[in-house]
């Protein structure tokens, strides 16, 4: 019976998010710019989240500000950027793997949400990326990272790239940790049954960066230490993500 309800209920999330999705997806050509298209994401990942009555928690919305900053989240599953795009403003840009764009759609959509793509095979071309990425964050937009790369099925929080750090040393801008607690279980890698859980977003505390003493790697420390401490799963310091 425990098996049954599994199914159902993951049968029941492919089928909500696939509907919702492809509902969003045809309204995007009716939105005006980044800020209208990133509201209709928002209101379609909340009403995905309501439907499958999954209790989604967010703690520390104060720590948010109301000018750009740079967000860094541990990473646990592809249902991570749904999750965020529920639980914060509008006002947030992702950085992904340019690898996304070549698949059918995705280009589209995520050109539509001002998704940021990187390459993380080729250094020059992964440099302009940055590049581009700092020219968006020194007007308006505030941008997610996940500094880890990529998810596992196994816990633990994985070491971080630098990217995200040095975009915001060279913009004067401040770092946001956020833990994201419950989105390996809801869906794992390797997976595809989603499961009923309850969701936990964690905003700690920004961590300024006009310090011109400061590295890229100290701000790391502290937003590792900051996010650990909140997400009840090892430290991989040790291993990375090759690529």
């Amino acid at each position: 019976m425990k098996s049954l309800s599994l199914y159902i209920f993951g049968s029941w999330a492919w089928f909500v998010f696939t509907i919702i999705t492809l509902g969003m997806i045809v309204c995007f050509p009716f939105t005006r710019n980044f800020e209208s298209t990133r509201n209709l994401a928002k209101k379609s990942c909340t009403l995905i989240i309501k439907l499958l009555k999954l209790n989604l928690i967010v703690e520390g919305e104060e720590h948010l500000l109301d000018r750009p900053t740079i967000v860094v989240a541990n990473h646990a599953s592809y249902a991570d950027p749904m999750i965020l795009a529920a639980a914060l403003p509008s006002n947030f840009a992702y950085v992904a793997k340019k690898e996304l764009g070549h698949i059918p759609f995705a280009e589209y959509v995520l050109s539509k949400l001002g998704t940021h793509l990187v390459d993380r095979v080729n250094p020059r071309k992964g440099a302009e990326d940055f590049k581009k990425i700092m020219a968006s964050n020194k007007l308006s937009d505030s941008i997610i990272f996940f500094p880890e790369a990529t998810f596992l099925k196994d816990e633990g929080l994985l070491k971080f790239k630098k990217g995200a750090f040095l975009t915001a040393i060279k913009n004067d801008v401040p770092v946001i940790p956020i833990t994201i607690s419950g989105s390996r279980e809801f869906l794992r890698s390797e997976s595809w049954l989603p499961k009923k859980v309850t969701l936990v977003i964690s905003i700690s505390p920004p961590i300024e960066t006009k310090d011109r003493n400061i590295t890229a790697d100290e701000i790391s420390m502290q937003s590792r230490e900051m996010i650990l401490s909140k997400l009840d799963e090892p430290d991989l310091n040790h291993k990375s993500f090759k690529g």
